[in-house]
């Protein structure tokens, strides 16, 4: 069988996989990032191609193509990846399709993160069919991918559709981009998780799982922070709905996974709804992501099989 694979870097994390020409899951897999040089990250990545063309090579699939989903932003003309990446800076300045290719001497196409999983929530998850969409990855950092047209947008060099640095407080804490008051600062699942943790005076002990479960049994400060940061993940996307206006908006990355019975989705979606300008805006749907964590790699792998399928 022909296959595609699939690599999505993370802060914490490598998924990997692998996937057939429909978008099926052939394999998954995460594995370890080491970030402390960009030697060392670049290794990791060449190590996991390598696994994925082993495990391919053993069960009888014929490997065509590859696809790399990056933090950051990614030079549409030199497919390397530019600063800012404050939460991944050992990639700066790496060529991923250079990289790749040299490795395994496959076609490879390389993307942002978000829009990676953008273009496969587009394509096999909660926005097939939908042709403009906004797809919000709510992890340690916050992504957002654009698909307009059904074409993922990018903007002229690369850097357009970063909903994670918008700001809503010009006086906020300083973020790593050098912005101040950046969504990311108040919305991603660490931010989530400080607010819970200072809130109760738990000390940094839970995780974005445990504050969920708490939730889930009743705790009403723990529900009350994550309705909080969601209505003020709203905020930051009814901005791009006011400018873009999309037929949906999709929530997805490390929190859908914990968002188990849906109630940070569905905070969302009452602050657009509560905030949006628009008739469309105010009845937007908004939804969980279909493909959870895993949208990252098929996205990035169905980007590298349009490039032998085009």
């Amino acid at each position: 069988m022909n296959a595609h694979l699939g690599i999505d870097i993370g802060g914490s994390a490598i998924k990997i996989g692998v996937i057939d020409a429909e978008g099926h899951i052939l394999l998954s897999d995460r594995m370890p990032i080491d970030l402390t040089s960009r030697e060392a990250t670049v290794g990791c990545i060449v190590a996991c191609v390598q696994k994925l063309t082993d495990w391919c090579g053993r069960a009888g699939h014929k490997p065509l193509s590859v696809g790399v989903g990056s933090p950051g932003t990614i030079d549409r003309h030199t497919g390397m990846v530019q600063p800012p990446t404050p939460n991944v800076t050992t990639i700066i300045g790496v060529d991923f399709v250079d990289v790749v290719t040299r490795a395994t001497g496959l076609p490879t196409a390389v993307d942002n993160d978000a829009n990676c999983a953008a273009w496969a929530e587009h394509r096999y998850g909660a926005g097939r069919g939908i042709d403009n969409l906004i797809c919000m990855t709510v992890g340690s950092g916050i992504g957002s991918g654009f698909i307009v047209d059904g074409r993922i947008f990018s903007g002229s060099s690369g850097a357009g559709g970063e909903l994670g640095h918008v700001s809503i407080d010009h006086d906020g804490p300083r973020c790593g981009c050098g912005n101040r008051g950046c969504l990311e600062l108040y919305t991603s699942t660490t931010a989530i998780v400080r607010a819970a943790n200072d809130a109760s005076g738990a000390n940094g002990k839970r995780t974005i799982a445990d504050l969920f479960d708490s939730a889930r049994r009743g705790d009403s400060g723990a529900n009350e922070v994550i309705e909080q940061r969601a209505a003020m993940l709203g905020i930051g996307l009814v901005n791009a709905i006011n400018l873009f206006d999309p037929e949906a908006a999709i929530i997805g990355g490390g929190i859908a996974e914990v968002d188990s019975d849906g109630r940070f989705v569905r905070a969302v979606a009452k602050s657009i709804h509560a905030l949006a300008f628009s008739e469309s805006g105010k009845h937007l749907p908004v939804a969980k992501a279909a493909l959870g964590n895993d949208a990252g790699f098929i996205g990035a792998a169905s980007l590298g099989a349009s490039l032998v399928t085009a």
